[in-house]
């Protein structure tokens, strides 16, 4: 009877310990790695990497767009969270802070939860985006967006983060020459998914 329940409390005071949460939802990904169709769209795209849209009810909270049970059952008092307010008219600085953020929990091996709101004229949505180990204890970037229509949509699950110089819309970046130091105001983050294609750049 002792060893039955003192085990698993064991377990999860270690994988507290070593930064593991026990209640991340399942990774985001593609079945299968194939390539890209020719010409194929972005929607179908993200259907093919196993990105997820679904209805939801969603509200506004302190300036956020966001979702009941948003977290899918983190314990969030495990993660660093900053929210970067409201990002209008491509606010540089704002950008810069979340590069900054993201990177320093990735290259730390440090759990992390960002929420970033950008807004267009006819368009709001708050990023939720997670960096954390999963439970085998490979890390990963998981992000959420809740859009003002209704929707969230998961995207694909990360496994690489590297910063690059930009490359154009839709296109990817160009890798920083030997000995240069990152500059978040004018480079970028990418994020690889488990194929090690890019499919999210900020």
């Amino acid at each position: 009877m002792f060893k039955r329940f003192f085990l698993p409390a064991l377990l999860a005071t270690f994988l507290v310990s070593q930064g593991i949460d026990r209640h991340i939802p399942p990774a985001v990904e593609a079945k299968v790695c194939t390539p890209a169709p020719k010409n194929e769209l972005p929607n179908d795209r993200f259907a093919r990497k196993g990105g997820r849209e679904t209805k939801v009810s969603v509200r506004l909270d302190k300036g956020l767009l966001t979702v009941e049970g948003v977290e899918q059952g983190r314990d969030l008092s495990l993660y660093e969270r900053v929210d970067l307010g409201s990002v209008r008219n491509e606010r540089a600085s704002a950008f810069a802070d979340a590069r900054l953020f993201l990177w320093e929990h990735w290259s730390n091996r440090k759990l992390g939860y960002l929420t970033l709101t950008g807004s267009s004229v006819d368009a709001t949505s708050t990023s939720h985006i997670f960096v954390e180990r999963d439970e085998t204890g490979r890390w990963r970037v998981a992000w959420r967006i809740v859009r003002h229509n209704g929707l969230i949509h998961d995207l694909p699950t990360y496994y690489a983060v590297d910063w690059v110089r930009p490359g154009g819309w839709r296109k990817p970046g160009f890798a920083l020459g030997v000995g240069e130091q990152p500059d978040p105001k004018k480079h970028e983050l990418e994020f690889r998914d488990r194929c090690g294609d890019i499919e999210q750049s900020l």
